[in-house]
């Protein structure tokens, strides 16, 4: 950057740059109300009629006529953007970037023009619209090469401008106009091969059409709607029969009324019947979905992803000015690679011989105070590099949008119903990834750090890649309002098992209900694929695409809003049925999302952190909240606002990435046009039988043999105790333990509180009722 612009304060910028943009406003006018009989030597007794008077008269003379003629236009919109850079401190090189692209379009009008007056042989020594500076460059240009070179160097010096400045890609729009013409020839090549086909049978060939498409594509109608629409035509009595009649007495009729036709026509529409015929079923229980339209990026906002553009100076200096905050803490370094991204900027730091890398990560609070940065996160070493990684956040963080990451080609292009759109890397590249291949996954962080955000933008994801028939939504919300918005979704992605009166969970109650439903659902999955032969649920869809009779069964996604609500109302009857279908459902395709705003280790329990391989951690209070979501520190030193760490299943490095933001407005609109489709029929979980209110619990073999005895010594006693049981009847801590569980549970005594006694509750008659 310019000294000048350097050394100007932000107050001096802003007055600099409406200068400009007034001077340019000014320049304008002139040109506007630009007159060719009006010359500098215009009599100044006489009336002019720019607007702005004689200094109009000058300024539109001397651009007009002798620079670039109409392209003189460019010069009062370089001072505009120059000014309007000054104003909102764009950085320099943004300016340099912009003021280019425009002078050379206007230099290119100039030589465009003086091309029109040589092609229309007028006299070329009138430059008055070419401008001179343009007329001597064109003439120049078309003695050198030329009238075909010039033509040449005009259009590719066109493209180029567009493309520049439109950061377009030349090669993109190419492959699209490639691909557009190849589809049209061929469209126009299999239409020209069936109308000669048609026509050799003595067919109409729009029907012949209609036939083709139905055996060879597959299209979106049932095969029913499309055999009416072949035969209606053809005969009503047919289209009669093969509504009402049995199937017998259908094909004899089919073949009493097309006698009449030709041979080829019979055969047609005999394989037509027989499809139906072997399908019927499995079109009856696919045509709700076969019209389900997926929803499209109409239904998000798109706003401009607003991103520092730090010049190279700016980033030079910061490194610069790193380097000698390190060299006061007597660590000595040189920065080898800036990565600027959306969020923060990575400055890759090449430690001095002898200098170790543990004196990098003791100085990231100091690092931060001198860099006046929010929060600074060293990476040391970074993973197969010699170099450690410092992360300064941005002074202008830009927002990563929803719609960018699901209109990004590597989310297009991923097959997986179960592709997650997350956000972007440091770097700002799309990040996605395979839910199936995680196959469970773990959010946590502080409030407000970004955790519901994530958990939308995971929902939205699957929405705009599946459809209802091919992933469902088990959803738990103790809080009931941060998934209620999806309560809209019953009846097509959301299901539940039919004794559960609620979609979306709310009570702990419901919680253990519909998990123990899920292990229901994957042990029956299991008894299919073992008499299916298969292995998983890959394997088994293959199998449905040779054999439609095959039950078709969707993804299961068991998404947990707060599990810490959960873990401190239920504890171990929310805990094992979690950790069993982590272990077990993978293969059966039901996958977990278990998300919470307290990581603790009472919380995120070493059960469910082991069953979870793929974690993610919001920004934290502290490093031991840190470990315990992702097993290394880092998640403290996060800037809240979607900025998390993502731990991939195997690796033990995290990834920073920055999650996309959704707001409520765009998931009423995607709810909305969801429902506004045809429901399909209701897919439900295994039933299952919930606890009884009767106090009354039979614990089978598995009963103690002293627990008659144990709750009569309680209720003798009046108090209750483990040291009391291990006393009375001399049994270990670990039985008395149990006896002292069992108690509870049949309401004999109260829960526990700490070192205080358990109360009693009930007296003898109440163990009658229980069974004891």
């Amino acid at each position: 950057m310019p000294k000048f612009l350097d050394n100007m304060s932000t107050r001096q910028r802003e007055i600099v740059g409406i200068l400009m943009m007034g001077l340019g406003f000014l320049v304008l006018l002139s040109l506007v109300s630009y007159n060719p009989t009006e010359e500098m030597t215009f009599p100044h007794d006489q009336k002019s009629n720019n607007y702005l008077g004689y200094f109009g008269i000058y300024v539109s003379h001397i651009l007009i006529k002798y620079t670039f003629g109409v392209g003189a236009f460019c010069f009062p919109i370089i001072l505009g953007v120059v000014g309007g850079g000054l104003f909102s401190n764009k950085p320099f090189r943004f300016l340099i970037h912009q003021c280019s692209y425009f002078f050379g379009a206007g230099l290119w009008l100039g030589i465009f023009n003086w091309t029109i007056l040589l092609f229309k042989e007028s006299d070329i020594s009138n430059f008055t619209h070419a401008g001179l500076f343009s007329s001597m460059l064109g003439k120049f240009i078309y003695d050198f090469v030329g009238g075909l070179g010039l033509f040449i160097i005009i259009s590719t010096s066109l493209v180029f401008i567009i493309s520049g400045y439109f950061n377009y890609s030349v090669k993109d729009g190419l492959v699209i106009f490639k691909k557009f013409i190849l589809n049209l020839f061929n469209i126009i090549i299999i239409k020209l091969k069936e109308y000669k086909k048609a026509k050799v049978f003595g067919v109409d060939p729009e029907i012949k059409i209609a036939e083709k498409e139905e055996l060879t594509s597959n299209s979106e109608e049932s095969l029913n709607d499309k055999i009416e629409e072949e035969l209606e035509g053809k005969e009503d009595s047919l289209l009669e029969i093969n509504r009402h009649e049995q199937k017998d007495q259908e094909q004899l009729n089919i073949n009493e009324i097309t006698e009449e036709i030709d041979t080829e026509e019979i055969e047609i529409s005999e394989i037509t019947q027989v499809e139906q015929g072997d399908l019927d079923s499995e079109a009856e229980r696919r045509a709700r979905f076969l019209q389900y339209k997926l929803p499209t990026l109409n239904l998000l906002y798109n706003p401009p992803e607003i991103r520092e553009d730090m010049s190279e100076e700016i980033l030079n200096d910061k490194a610069k000015e790193l380097e000698h905050a390190l060299e006061t803490f007597n660590v000595h370094g040189r920065v080898l690679r800036i990565s600027p991204g959306p969020v923060i900027t990575l400055f890759e730091v090449e430690p001095s011989e002898g200098v170790r890398v543990n004196k990098f990560v003791n100085l990231a609070d100091d690092l931060a105070r001198i860099m006046k940065a929010q929060r600074v996160r060293i990476i040391a070493p970074i993973p197969g590099s010699k170099t450690v990684g410092i992360e300064l956040p941005n002074i202008n963080p830009a927002i990563v949008f929803i719609r960018n990451i699901l209109n990004s080609r590597k989310y297009i292009e991923a097959e997986s119903k179960l592709t997650l759109a997350i956000g972007r890397t440091t770097k700002g590249e799309a990040f996605t990834f395979d839910l199936a291949k995680m196959p469970h996954l773990l959010i946590a962080g502080a409030t407000g750090a970004g955790k519901s955000v994530c958990i939308n933008t995971v929902v939205i994801s699957i929405l705009y890649k599946a459809r209802p028939d091919e992933v469902k939504f088990i959803m738990i919300d103790p809080k009931r309002i941060e998934l209620s918005t999806y309560r809209e979704l019953v009846g097509y992605h959301l299901i539940t098992s039919p004794n559960i009166e609620e979609y979306v969970m709310t009570t702990p109650e419901n919680a253990v209900a519909v998990l123990h439903a899920a292990l229901s659902e994957m042990e029956r999955r299991y008894d299919v694929f073992s008499k299916a032969t298969v292995r998983n649920l890959g394997e088994y869809h293959n199998k449905c695409k040779s054999n439609p009779n095959l039950e078709k069964m969707p993804f299961i996604v068991v998404l947990i809003d707060e599990l810490a609500d959960l873990m401190q109302t239920s504890g171990r009857e929310i805990e094992d049925p979690i950790a069993r279908l982590a272990q077990m459902a993978r293969a059966v395709g039901i996958h977990l999302i278990v998300a919470t705003q307290r990581p603790s280790v009472d919380v995120i329990t070493g059960v469910i952190k082991a069953n979870f391989p793929a974690r993610i951690a919001f920004q934290v209070s502290s490093k031991v909240d840190s470990r315990t979501i992702i097993d290394q520190m880092g998640a403290e030193k996060l800037l809240g606002r979607g900025d998390m760490l993502l731990l991939p299943p195997g690796q033990s490095t995290p990834i920073r990435l920055h999650n996309a933001f959704i707001t409520l407005e765009e998931i009423e609109k995607i709810m909305n046009h969801i429902t506004s489709q045809p429901r399909p029929e209701e897919v439900r979980l295994p039933e299952i039988v919930k606890k009884s209110d009767s106090p009354e619990i039979n614990f089978g073999q598995d009963r103690d043999e002293l627990l008659s005895d144990a709750a009569r010594l309680v209720i003798q006693i009046d108090q209750a105790s483990v040291s009391l049981l291990q006393r009375r009847f001399r049994i270990g801590y670990s039985r008395a333990g149990r006896l002292i569980d069992e108690l509870e549970a049949l309401g004999i005594i109260s829960g526990y509180s700490g070192s205080k006694a358990r109360d009693v509750l009930v007296d003898e008659s109440y163990l009658e009722q229980v069974g004891l």
